[in-house]
């Protein structure tokens, strides 16, 4: 591993109790069963081959299953179908819930959601011609889901279900057993979500980039800068991602036709939905990360977490209508803070389009202890480790201390809004900074670059006689600051799967989601 010189810049100081009672109703055995348990080809057309193979879960028994809310609901696991597209023509699927005779559970008990969509009762799901499946006994079959498989592209496919908040008494004692079947067939219709009109409107490059230098830099040539920029695939903890690297023309977003903000596409994530980062700092031009600086804990977005926020159990602040609410009984940093406010002023009138998903604030370790830090960068987080070691990851770590047990601060998030983190910096084309790189940081061809400092969410370590978080530098790099110290935000949103767009993404016609 090259020994890498770091840029940390050194300022000098200025200095009710809830009660919550839960009943739990036990229910009889409601259990999932599935159709496909070995990889299976369906042809339709001469050329058109579409295959589709179960990942790893077979299948899931849920005894003693209890009703829960939308946000509960989307975040259990979820059942997950590959759909390969081999042929050149598009693809429509639907996503079938076939329900088994004998099963005693009214649908209107059942709640579904393909990709993370707002979910919907299965007595609201269009109901078609029972199918046939050989050794199962069907009752109904119902369209729970529709979508895409794009020309020469894969796409895995989230369901989820799960007992609805609003079953009492009536689901005592009652069962309910299904299998999922997916039909496919070539299609004329042009897809209008945004995640598909994406993947449909650029090429997928299908090997891994270059992490050891910038992209563009002031080396790379006319002809690298056009065929290199675009699109690439990595895996998050939802499935595949689709991430923007490089000179990017066309991942301009705006919300509305009126809006006066525009948004750059980060990538599309595994679970559907779509991250978008503002184009321009939010006013004052500057903020701190947090204000307290003499404590590990102040690097996180939250701290004094009542409850650790981890991948099984995400911290979660999602809007209410007037304000945000926190899931996890923790402090709110001084970004947090300050991105919030400025959502309840900006986007509330957009929040049904934006997604509750996952925003990650890396606190697990990379070397060092917090007991022993004594001198500086004597302590380094997971995000400085793998970009040291030029390995960025999608995949969030549990903020585990040594030990085993789940530090107070930081961590998994479900949230409205937050902040781009230093390995989607790295994917998007930034690398850490260097003295003897200049020449390889990324230049402002990069659709991330600007001539301002700006904070990303992940902790650097202890540096400078203070805690730092990673920043992305004014040269095309990522340098670490201080996080009491006053730099540009830079708000982080995802859009629902299911939001439709028109215009082309370029900055003269961005997509617009109607």
């Amino acid at each position: 591993m090259k020994e890498r010189k770091r840029k940390i810049t050194t300022i000098t100081i200025i200095g009710i109790m809830l009660f919550s009672c839960v009943a739990t109703l036990s229910y009889a055995l409601w259990e999932r069963l599935f159709t496909q348990s070995d990889e299976n080809r369906i042809t339709t057309l001469d050329c058109f081959d579409v295959t589709y193979t179960e990942g790893d879960k077979k299948g899931t028994t849920m005894q003693n299953a209890i009703p829960l809310t939308e946000e509960e609901g989307q975040q259990t696991e979820a059942y997950k179908v590959t759909i390969k597209n081999t042929c050149d023509t598009t693809a429509k699927y639907n996503v079938i819930l076939n329900k088994k005779e004998g099963s005693t559970l009214n649908n209107k008990n059942i709640r579904t959601s393909v990709d993370r969509k707002t979910s919907m009762l299965l007595s609201e799901a269009t109901q078609i011609e029972k199918k046939t499946i050989s050794g199962y006994s069907v009752n109904s079959s119902y369209i729970i889901g529709t979508g895409y498989a794009l020309p020469k592209k894969e796409k895995t496919i989230n369901i989820r279900s799960w007992l609805d908040y609003e079953t009492k008494e009536e689901g005592q004692g009652k069962n309910f057993y299904y299998k999922i079947t997916i039909e496919t067939g070539a299609t004329n219709e042009e897809p209008t979500t945004l995640g598909d009109v994406i993947l449909l409107n650029n090429q997928v490059h299908e090997d891994k980039p270059d992490f050891s230098e910038g992209f563009p830099n002031s080396s790379t040539s006319e002809e690298d800068i056009k065929s290199k920029s675009g699109i690439y695939v990595a895996e998050d903890d939802d499935g595949d991602t689709y991430y923007f690297r490089g000179k990017v023309d066309n991942n301009y977003v705006k919300l509305s036709q009126s809006s006066n903000l525009l948004w750059r596409v980060i990538r599309i994530n595994g679970d559907g939905t779509i991250r978008l980062i503002l184009n321009d700092k939010i006013d004052p031009a500057e903020q701190t990360f947090n204000e307290y600086y003499n404590d590990y804990r102040y690097l996180g977005y939250t701290y004094n977490n009542t409850t650790p926020c981890t991948k099984d159990k995400p911290c979660t602040s999602n809007y209410t209508g007037s304000g945000f609410s926190n899931s996890n009984g923790g402090q709110n940093s001084d970004i947090k803070k300050t991105l919030e406010d400025w959502y309840n002023t900006n986007l509330k009138d957009y929040d049904d389009k934006i997604a509750l998903t996952t925003f990650c604030n890396d606190t697990s370790y990379g070397s060092g202890t917090e007991d022993t830090v004594s001198s500086q960068l004597s302590l380094h987080y997971g995000a400085d480790k793998r970009i040291s070691n030029e390995q960025p990851s999608l995949h969030c770590p549990n903020p585990v201390k040594q030990g085993g047990e789940n530090r107070d601060y930081g961590g998994v998030y479900r949230l409205k809004i937050g902040l781009i983190n230093i390995d989607e910096l790295y994917f998007g084309g930034y690398i850490e900074y260097n003295i003897d790189d200049n020449n390889k940081f990324a230049t402002n061809h990069n659709y991330l670059y600007h001539d301002y400092i700006w904070w990303t969410m992940s902790p650097y370590g202890y540096g400078g006689g203070c805690w730092a978080i990673f920043r992305g530098e004014d040269n095309g790099s990522i340098g670490a600051e201080m996080h009491n110290a006053g730099y540009a935000a830079l708000p982080v949103i995802n859009l629902n799967s299911d939001v439709t767009v028109t215009g082309s993404g370029t900055e003269e016609d961005p997509y617009v989601v109607q």
